[in-house]
Protein backbone atom coordinates (compact mmCIF):
# COMPACT_ATOMS: atom_id res chain seq x y z
CA UNK A 1 0.00 0.00 0.00
CA UNK A 2 1.33 3.15 -1.05
CA UNK A 3 1.07 4.76 2.26
CA UNK A 4 0.51 8.85 0.52
CA UNK A 5 -0.65 10.52 3.87
CA UNK A 6 2.59 9.70 5.52
CA UNK A 7 4.59 10.90 2.49
CA UNK A 8 2.92 14.16 3.05
CA UNK A 9 3.22 14.28 6.51
CA UNK A 10 -0.44 13.37 7.34
CA UNK A 11 -0.88 12.19 10.68
CA UNK A 12 -4.42 10.86 10.47
CA UNK A 13 -6.83 12.81 8.53
CA UNK A 14 -10.84 12.03 9.57
CA UNK A 15 -14.22 12.97 6.96
CA UNK A 16 -17.30 13.59 8.88
CA UNK A 17 -21.03 13.16 7.17
CA UNK A 18 -23.89 15.28 7.26
CA UNK A 19 -24.96 13.50 10.89
CA UNK A 20 -21.52 13.75 12.60
CA UNK A 21 -19.83 10.41 12.21
CA UNK A 22 -16.41 10.38 10.91
CA UNK A 23 -14.90 7.41 9.04
CA UNK A 24 -10.95 7.64 8.82
CA UNK A 25 -9.46 8.39 5.59
CA UNK A 26 -7.34 5.52 3.78
CA UNK A 27 -3.88 6.29 4.24
CA UNK A 28 -3.48 5.94 -0.20
CA UNK A 29 -5.27 8.78 -0.20
CA UNK A 30 -4.61 12.48 -0.06
CA UNK A 31 -7.87 14.16 1.39
CA UNK A 32 -8.57 17.84 0.50
CA UNK A 33 -9.89 21.12 2.62
CA UNK A 34 -13.41 20.76 0.47
CA UNK A 35 -15.78 18.13 0.66
CA UNK A 36 -18.60 17.98 -0.87
CA UNK A 37 -20.44 16.94 2.10
CA UNK A 38 -19.55 17.32 6.06
CA UNK A 39 -16.15 18.24 6.69
CA UNK A 40 -12.25 17.31 7.14
CA UNK A 41 -10.31 16.91 10.16
CA UNK A 42 -6.18 16.71 8.64
CA UNK A 43 -3.81 16.34 11.43
CA UNK A 44 -0.02 17.39 10.00
CA UNK A 45 3.03 16.87 11.39
CA UNK A 46 4.76 20.17 11.05
CA UNK A 47 8.38 19.16 11.65
CA UNK A 48 7.66 16.98 7.49
CA UNK A 49 9.31 18.81 5.29
CA UNK A 50 6.72 17.44 2.58
CA UNK A 51 4.13 19.18 5.28
CA UNK A 52 4.70 22.51 4.16
CA UNK A 53 5.21 21.98 0.83
CA UNK A 54 1.43 20.51 1.30
CA UNK A 55 0.02 23.65 3.09
CA UNK A 56 1.33 26.01 0.28
CA UNK A 57 -0.39 24.32 -2.03
CA UNK A 58 -3.83 24.94 -0.28
CA UNK A 59 -5.72 27.49 -2.03
CA UNK A 60 -8.63 26.95 0.70
CA UNK A 61 -6.39 28.39 3.42
CA UNK A 62 -6.09 32.60 4.23
CA UNK A 63 -2.15 33.37 3.50
CA UNK A 64 -2.27 34.67 6.92
CA UNK A 65 -2.85 31.12 7.85
CA UNK A 66 -0.63 29.40 5.77
CA UNK A 67 2.30 31.71 7.26
CA UNK A 68 1.22 30.89 11.03
CA UNK A 69 1.17 27.25 10.10
CA UNK A 70 4.38 27.56 8.69
CA UNK A 71 5.67 29.55 11.20
CA UNK A 72 8.35 28.46 14.41
CA UNK A 73 6.15 30.57 16.43
CA UNK A 74 5.29 29.14 19.58
CA UNK A 75 3.29 31.95 21.45
CA UNK A 76 -0.39 31.46 21.99
CA UNK A 77 -2.55 33.47 19.16
CA UNK A 78 -5.68 33.63 17.83
CA UNK A 79 -6.45 35.65 14.36
CA UNK A 80 -9.51 35.30 11.71
CA UNK A 81 -10.86 36.43 8.61
CA UNK A 82 -15.19 36.59 7.67
CA UNK A 83 -14.91 32.99 6.90
CA UNK A 84 -12.02 31.42 8.97
CA UNK A 85 -9.63 31.15 12.44
CA UNK A 86 -6.71 30.25 13.04
CA UNK A 87 -4.15 30.52 15.48
CA UNK A 88 -1.95 29.03 18.74
CA UNK A 89 -2.80 27.17 21.81
CA UNK A 90 -0.28 25.51 24.41
CA UNK A 91 -1.05 21.98 24.89
CA UNK A 92 0.50 18.90 27.13
CA UNK A 93 3.30 17.02 25.28
CA UNK A 94 2.94 13.70 25.99
CA UNK A 95 5.54 10.52 25.69
CA UNK A 96 5.27 7.33 23.85
CA UNK A 97 3.14 6.01 27.22
CA UNK A 98 1.32 8.70 28.58
CA UNK A 99 1.41 12.53 29.02
CA UNK A 100 4.48 14.55 30.52
CA UNK A 101 4.80 17.93 32.52
CA UNK A 102 6.25 19.55 29.17
CA UNK A 103 4.18 22.23 27.26
CA UNK A 104 4.45 22.16 23.33
CA UNK A 105 2.36 24.45 20.64
CA UNK A 106 -0.80 23.25 18.80
CA UNK A 107 -1.32 25.00 15.27
CA UNK A 108 -5.07 25.00 14.36
CA UNK A 109 -7.25 26.99 10.99
CA UNK A 110 -10.85 26.51 11.36
CA UNK A 111 -12.96 27.02 8.05
CA UNK A 112 -16.01 26.18 7.12
CA UNK A 113 -15.52 22.53 5.85
CA UNK A 114 -12.47 21.99 7.66
CA UNK A 115 -9.93 21.80 10.93
CA UNK A 116 -6.18 21.58 10.36
CA UNK A 117 -4.19 21.02 13.49
CA UNK A 118 -0.38 20.79 13.21
CA UNK A 119 2.47 19.76 15.68
CA UNK A 120 6.12 19.44 16.15
CA UNK A 121 5.38 17.39 19.62
CA UNK A 122 2.94 14.54 20.38
CA UNK A 123 0.40 16.49 21.85
CA UNK A 124 -2.50 14.99 24.55
CA UNK A 125 -5.50 16.69 24.08
CA UNK A 126 -5.16 16.12 20.10
CA UNK A 127 -4.85 12.31 20.98
CA UNK A 128 -7.79 12.29 23.22
CA UNK A 129 -10.17 14.09 20.58
CA UNK A 130 -8.85 11.18 18.34
CA UNK A 131 -9.89 8.31 20.43
CA UNK A 132 -13.25 10.02 21.23
CA UNK A 133 -13.83 10.03 17.34
CA UNK A 134 -12.37 6.72 16.83
CA UNK A 135 -14.48 5.52 19.58
CA UNK A 136 -17.72 6.54 18.24
CA UNK A 137 -18.28 10.03 18.93
CA UNK A 138 -20.44 12.55 16.82
CA UNK A 139 -19.13 15.89 15.79
CA UNK A 140 -21.53 18.27 13.35
CA UNK A 141 -18.76 20.71 13.03
CA UNK A 142 -15.41 21.69 12.54
CA UNK A 143 -15.83 24.47 15.55
CA UNK A 144 -17.32 21.64 17.40
CA UNK A 145 -14.56 19.67 16.76
CA UNK A 146 -12.41 22.56 17.95
CA UNK A 147 -13.89 23.17 20.79
CA UNK A 148 -13.64 19.28 21.78
CA UNK A 149 -9.64 19.47 21.64
CA UNK A 150 -9.76 23.27 23.38
CA UNK A 151 -11.99 21.27 26.26
CA UNK A 152 -9.46 18.40 26.44
CA UNK A 153 -6.86 20.97 27.05
CA UNK A 154 -8.92 22.47 29.78
CA UNK A 155 -9.37 19.25 31.26
CA UNK A 156 -5.62 18.13 31.39
CA UNK A 157 -4.76 21.30 33.27
CA UNK A 158 -7.87 20.95 35.76
CA UNK A 159 -6.04 17.54 36.35
CA UNK A 160 -2.73 19.47 36.98
CA UNK A 161 -4.76 21.75 38.96
CA UNK A 162 -6.46 19.28 41.25
CA UNK A 163 -3.01 17.33 41.68
CA UNK A 164 -1.13 20.78 42.72
CA UNK A 165 -4.28 21.64 45.18
CA UNK A 166 -3.83 18.28 46.86
CA UNK A 167 0.09 18.38 47.05
CA UNK A 168 -0.73 22.00 48.68
CA UNK A 169 -2.88 20.23 51.15
CA UNK A 170 -0.34 17.93 51.76
CA UNK A 171 2.14 20.32 52.57
CA UNK A 172 0.51 22.71 54.85
CA UNK A 173 -0.93 20.07 57.38
CA UNK A 174 2.45 18.90 57.30
CA UNK A 175 3.78 22.60 58.53
CA UNK A 176 0.84 22.65 60.65
CA UNK A 177 2.42 19.22 62.54
CA UNK A 178 5.88 20.48 62.10
CA UNK A 179 6.89 17.45 60.32
CA UNK A 180 8.17 19.36 56.63
CA UNK A 181 11.91 18.54 56.25
CA UNK A 182 11.25 19.20 52.32
CA UNK A 183 9.15 22.13 52.68
CA UNK A 184 11.06 24.38 50.35
CA UNK A 185 11.43 22.17 47.34
CA UNK A 186 8.26 20.97 47.73
CA UNK A 187 6.92 24.28 47.95
CA UNK A 188 9.05 25.33 44.50
CA UNK A 189 7.76 23.12 42.18
CA UNK A 190 3.74 23.83 43.54
CA UNK A 191 4.75 27.52 42.49
CA UNK A 192 6.88 26.75 39.68
CA UNK A 193 4.37 24.41 37.93
CA UNK A 194 1.37 26.37 38.67
CA UNK A 195 3.05 29.74 37.16
CA UNK A 196 3.26 27.32 34.13
CA UNK A 197 0.07 26.69 34.41
CA UNK A 198 -1.15 30.38 34.76
CA UNK A 199 0.86 31.52 31.79
CA UNK A 200 -0.75 28.92 29.62
CA UNK A 201 -4.29 29.76 30.83
CA UNK A 202 -3.70 33.68 30.65
CA UNK A 203 -2.71 33.30 27.19
CA UNK A 204 -6.37 31.42 26.45
CA UNK A 205 -8.11 33.64 28.75
CA UNK A 206 -6.65 37.05 27.01
CA UNK A 207 -7.45 34.98 23.18
CA UNK A 208 -11.29 34.25 23.50
CA UNK A 209 -11.63 37.06 25.48
CA UNK A 210 -10.75 39.90 23.01
CA UNK A 211 -11.96 37.19 20.32
CA UNK A 212 -15.85 37.16 22.43
CA UNK A 213 -16.01 39.93 23.25
CA UNK A 214 -14.42 43.39 20.95
CA UNK A 215 -16.01 44.36 17.40
CA UNK A 216 -12.69 42.51 16.01
CA UNK A 217 -14.31 39.33 16.74
CA UNK A 218 -17.68 40.07 16.01
CA UNK A 219 -16.38 39.88 11.64
CA UNK A 220 -15.27 36.05 12.69
CA UNK A 221 -16.89 32.94 11.63
CA UNK A 222 -20.44 33.23 14.17
CA UNK A 223 -19.83 29.65 15.25
CA UNK A 224 -15.95 29.88 16.41
CA UNK A 225 -16.91 33.14 18.20
CA UNK A 226 -19.96 30.60 19.96
CA UNK A 227 -17.56 28.50 21.14
CA UNK A 228 -15.13 30.73 22.15
CA UNK A 229 -17.41 32.14 24.18
CA UNK A 230 -18.55 28.93 25.70
CA UNK A 231 -14.65 27.87 26.48
CA UNK A 232 -14.06 31.94 28.17
CA UNK A 233 -16.15 30.57 30.93
CA UNK A 234 -14.05 27.42 32.01
CA UNK A 235 -10.87 28.98 31.34
CA UNK A 236 -11.93 32.03 34.01
CA UNK A 237 -12.61 29.78 36.16
CA UNK A 238 -9.74 27.45 36.18
CA UNK A 239 -7.52 30.67 36.04
CA UNK A 240 -8.92 31.32 39.42
CA UNK A 241 -8.45 28.34 40.78
CA UNK A 242 -4.74 28.09 39.62
CA UNK A 243 -4.14 31.69 41.10
CA UNK A 244 -5.91 30.60 44.33
CA UNK A 245 -3.01 28.00 44.46
CA UNK A 246 -0.44 29.85 43.81
CA UNK A 247 -1.45 32.59 46.67
CA UNK A 248 -1.45 29.75 49.13
CA UNK A 249 1.99 28.45 47.72
CA UNK A 250 3.15 31.95 48.14
CA UNK A 251 1.52 32.17 51.84
CA UNK A 252 3.34 28.37 52.46
CA UNK A 253 6.80 29.71 51.11
CA UNK A 254 6.45 32.80 53.79
CA UNK A 255 5.54 30.65 56.62
CA UNK A 256 8.34 27.99 55.93
CA UNK A 257 10.36 30.62 55.85
CA UNK A 258 9.50 32.60 59.10
CA UNK A 259 9.51 29.23 60.38
CA UNK A 260 13.14 28.36 59.40
CA UNK A 261 14.32 31.65 60.69
CA UNK A 262 12.23 31.13 63.83
CA UNK A 263 14.17 27.47 64.68
CA UNK A 264 17.55 29.37 63.75
CA UNK A 265 16.54 32.34 66.31
CA UNK A 266 16.18 29.35 68.67
CA UNK A 267 18.95 27.72 68.32
CA UNK A 268 21.28 31.02 68.35
CA UNK A 269 19.39 31.44 71.41
CA UNK A 270 21.07 28.11 72.97
CA UNK A 271 24.58 28.76 71.90
CA UNK A 272 24.78 32.10 73.12
CA UNK A 273 23.23 31.17 76.79
CA UNK A 274 25.96 27.93 76.50
CA UNK A 275 28.44 30.87 75.66
CA UNK A 276 27.47 33.39 78.30
CA UNK A 277 27.41 29.96 81.13
CA UNK A 278 31.11 29.42 80.03
CA UNK A 279 32.77 32.81 79.59
CA UNK A 280 33.64 32.80 83.19
CA UNK A 281 35.07 29.45 83.35
CA UNK A 282 37.03 30.01 80.36
CA UNK A 283 38.48 33.24 81.80
CA UNK A 284 39.63 31.84 84.75
CA UNK A 285 41.30 28.78 83.25
CA UNK A 286 42.49 30.90 80.50
CA UNK A 287 44.12 33.33 83.61
CA UNK A 288 45.33 30.68 85.45
CA UNK A 289 46.97 28.78 82.08
CA UNK A 290 49.56 31.82 82.74
CA UNK A 291 52.98 30.72 83.31
CA UNK A 292 53.83 33.32 85.90
CA UNK A 293 54.84 33.25 89.37
CA UNK A 294 52.51 34.19 92.20
CA UNK A 295 49.26 32.22 91.19
CA UNK A 296 47.21 31.23 94.11
CA UNK A 297 46.99 27.46 94.85
CA UNK A 298 50.03 26.42 92.28
CA UNK A 299 51.53 24.74 95.60
CA UNK A 300 48.60 23.29 96.26
CA UNK A 301 47.14 19.72 96.78
CA UNK A 302 43.57 20.71 96.11
CA UNK A 303 44.32 23.28 93.59
CA UNK A 304 42.55 21.60 90.43
CA UNK A 305 39.47 20.91 92.47
CA UNK A 306 39.42 24.86 93.97
CA UNK A 307 39.67 26.26 90.39
CA UNK A 308 37.21 23.67 88.84
CA UNK A 309 34.43 24.89 92.23
CA UNK A 310 36.14 28.24 91.30
CA UNK A 311 34.62 27.81 87.48
CA UNK A 312 31.25 26.08 88.58
CA UNK A 313 30.46 28.77 90.92
CA UNK A 314 31.69 31.99 88.27
CA UNK A 315 28.96 29.77 86.01
CA UNK A 316 26.21 29.61 88.24
CA UNK A 317 26.34 33.27 88.91
CA UNK A 318 26.53 34.60 85.46
CA UNK A 319 23.06 31.85 85.60
CA UNK A 320 21.47 33.40 88.38
CA UNK A 321 22.15 36.94 87.13
CA UNK A 322 20.87 36.14 83.43
CA UNK A 323 17.56 35.09 84.77
CA UNK A 324 17.27 37.50 87.48
CA UNK A 325 17.12 40.10 84.81
CA UNK A 326 14.77 38.56 82.35
CA UNK A 327 17.43 37.44 79.32
CA UNK A 328 17.04 33.60 79.77
CA UNK A 329 13.17 32.41 81.17
CA UNK A 330 12.53 32.13 85.18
Amino acid sequence: MNDLQSQTGIVWAYHFDADGVATQVPREQLPGLSPEIGFTWLHLDLVHTRAQAWINEQSELRPAARELLLSRETHQRLDHSSSQAWGIAHDITRDIVDRTDNVGALFWAVGEHFLLTGRREALQSIRKAADAVNAGERIGSPAELFEHIIEYLIDDVTDAVVRLADETDSIEDQILLDRLRDGPSRVGTVRRTAVQLRRQLSGLHLLFRRFAETPSGRSAPEDVRTCATRLLLRVDTLYQDVQAIQDRARLLQDEIAASSANQTNRQLYVLSILTALFLPATFITGLFGINVKGLPWVEEDAGAAIVTLTCLAASMLTLYLLRNRGIIGR
